[in-house]
């Protein structure tokens, strides 16, 4: 078909193309489109109850089938948690590992920069009310009533996700992540899963020495914030489908489809007694080859972050 079409002049091809995106949106809006109150009944349906801080991973566009703008699907997940629980999203602001962001970095300013997590994220960043963590790498958003707690001490965390930062906030109450036409593995409370099992590790998780980083905060004012970053060799090791394929064996990673949308849910709490458990018997999500008393994983790695 390739090469077929090659010989279409390109000019042919763009309209052909376009006639097909269009096409294409005409039938997900006729037969598999819907509206905020029905996301809403599915989000109960996966699990999502007011009170509840929610994680959320997404991506937004047309021939997905929600009938509603960004800031219509935002109001939906924040009716979902309710007045006392709490939306959170992740806000990198790069699309390459940490360790080529910070190598390249001028200064990280907590107000300004964009968040390249996609057009939902960076829509939520924009809102008011909504703060953002201090951490030049693994910034985090949140709204709600708990928000200044989870975005407090980010910056003065030596490891992004580790102890004191969001992500072990985000443990500690209970919480959830929810994954709006996403795959999976945009998991990133992976990395704290990674943190949790690094003294089991027989290579290094972190570089060896830590990026002091210029930062601006809230108030305009700069700042210096130190911290490790992801090694090239755990990034290279990573097997994180062979951890989402436990999980899923597991039944822990539950799931919904409405018109045309994926839904998937993970109680971060059995994510974290999952991997402890995974550790235990020798069943790690690294290609561990060459390492002593550890079998290999031929699975395919993450993205390395």
């Amino acid at each position: 078909m390739t090469s077929l079409l090659s010989w279409v002049p390109r000019t042919t091809r763009l309209a052909l193309k376009a006639k097909l995106l269009e096409a294409r949106r005409v039938f997900v809006r006729a037969l598999l489109s819907y509206d905020p109150p029905r996301l809403l009944a599915c989000l109960r349906a996966l699990g999502v109850q007011p009170g509840d801080s929610v994680m959320l991973h997404s991506a937004f566009g047309a021939h997905f089938g929600f009938r509603g703008t960004i800031d219509q699907l935002i109001d939906v997940f924040l009716d979902a948690v309710g007045p006392e629980g709490n939306l959170l999203m992740v806000s990198l602001p790069y699309r390459s590992s940490s360790l080529e962001y910070l190598r390249n970095l001028k200064v990280f300013d907590v107000r300004r920069t964009p968040s390249m997590m996609g057009l939902v994220s960076e829509m939520f960043r924009r809102r008011a009310g909504v703060l953002r963590s201090l951490h030049p790498t693994h910034p985090v958003l949140v709204a709600g009533p708990r928000a200044e707690w989870f975005v407090s001490g980010h910056e003065a965390c030596l490891y992004p996700c580790g102890p004191g930062t969001p992500f072990e906030k985000l443990a500690a109450v209970d919480g959830k992540v929810v994954f709006f036409n996403v795959e999976f593995a945009t998991f990133t409370f992976f990395h704290y899963l990674e943190h949790l099992v690094r003294p089991r590790m027989a290579f290094s998780l972190y570089t060896d020495e830590p990026f002091n980083v210029l930062v601006i905060d809230r108030s305009g004012e700069s700042r210096t914030v130190t911290t490790f970053v992801f090694s090239p060799d755990a990034i290279r090791r990573r097997r994180f489908q062979v951890l989402e394929d436990e999980l899923r064996r597991r039944k822990l990673i539950h799931h919904w489809r409405v018109g045309n949308t994926r839904l998937e849910a993970i109680r971060v709490r059995d994510a974290i007694a999952c991997v402890n458990d995974m550790f235990d018997h020798g069943h790690y999500f690294y290609d561990v080859g060459g390492l002593p008393g550890a079998a290999t994983s031929g699975a395919p790695a993450i993205g390395g972050q």
